[in-house]
């Protein structure tokens, strides 16, 4: 059966919190990064270990869905469990818990590919390997609700430029090249900055008494980020719904033009004082249909 494994302990202090007074998106990617590293010992994957076989895991598609609100003070437990695997690829999923309650917050689910850092291309994961995977996943899987990753395109017909950025050294981990906690960050700053470019900042929707919080990120890798390179975020809105809007987000490369990844988005509007979902605001679905033309 699936194995589960403890992986990461927190607490969630106020400089982790967003000015909603809850764990900020780019926090909660810390957290499962961190959490992540020691996914891969605790399966019997050590970095050393897969190194000594000629490779690493890097992350292709992370899919990050928010369940309950991470308050202030709350402590915080991160499991997590290989699920899946194939020639070149391994699936982890991660749940985040309080510790005093049980509940499951937030979970994770990441597409890793087993990568030669001579080459810096995929690899098949070595034979050598394979036994202590089939340990780790074999008989019934845990996650029997464990959706795929969506290969769906999102169209979006307005791009807005949201943010321009460069990759710093620490920005980079041991492996040569921008870290995934940083994608996170870079990507929830463009998104801030969204609701500016269409004509409804966020001064606006709180004289409706709503804002938005988000309820998953899909963020797929398509080219290493290295030291010194520039690049640009742009995003638009790509779909509409009762209570929430779903946007895509890319970063290119400055100088080559180059797709370095992208986000999908999905937001839900959010009342304050019920500290619950509430339907979208008119002025501001206005807004957003234009979006759509």
């Amino acid at each position: 059966m699936t194995i589960w494994h403890d992986l990461h302990t927190g607490v969630v202090h106020p400089w982790l919190c967003d000015q909603f007074g809850h764990l900020n998106v780019r926090n909660y990617a810390n957290m499962f990064n961190e959490a992540m590293f020691h996914a891969y010992f605790e399966s019997n994957l050590a970095q050393k270990e897969c190194l000594a076989h000629g490779g690493h895991g890097v992350a292709a598609i992370v899919r990050t869905t928010f369940l309950h609100e991470c308050p202030l003070g709350m402590l915080v437990r991160t499991e997590g469990s290989l699920v899946e695997a194939s020639e070149k690829t391994l699936t982890y999923m991660l749940r985040m818990r309080d510790v005093e309650t049980g509940y499951v917050h937030a979970t994770l689910e990441t597409l890793e590919v087993f990568f030669n850092p001579e080459t810096r291309s995929s690899m098949a994961i070595p034979q050598a390997l394979r036994p202590r995977i089939e340990e780790e996943i074999s008989g019934p899987d845990a996650v029997p609700d464990r959706q795929p990753f969506p290969r769906e395109e999102l169209n979006v017909a307005r791009w807005h430029e949201l943010q321009r950025g460069v990759c710093f050294p620490w920005h980079k981990d041991q492996w040569g090249h921008m870290n995934v906690r940083w994608y996170a960050h870079f990507f929830d700053d463009a998104i801030f900055h969204i609701w500016s470019k269409i004509g409804t900042g966020w001064k606006a929707m709180e004289a409706q008494g709503v804002h938005t919080v988000t309820a998953s990120t899909t963020t797929r890798f398509r080219k290493e980020v290295l030291p010194a390179d520039l690049f640009v975020i742009e995003g638009g809105v790509a779909r509409c719904g009762s209570k929430s809007v779903t946007y895509r987000m890319r970063m290119s490369h400055v100088e080559t033009g180059e797709i370095l990844a992208y986000q999908d988005v999905v937001e839900v509007f959010f009342n304050p004082k019920t500290r619950t979902s509430t339907p979208m605001p008119d002025v501001i679905r206005t807004a957003l249909e234009t979006e759509l033309r």
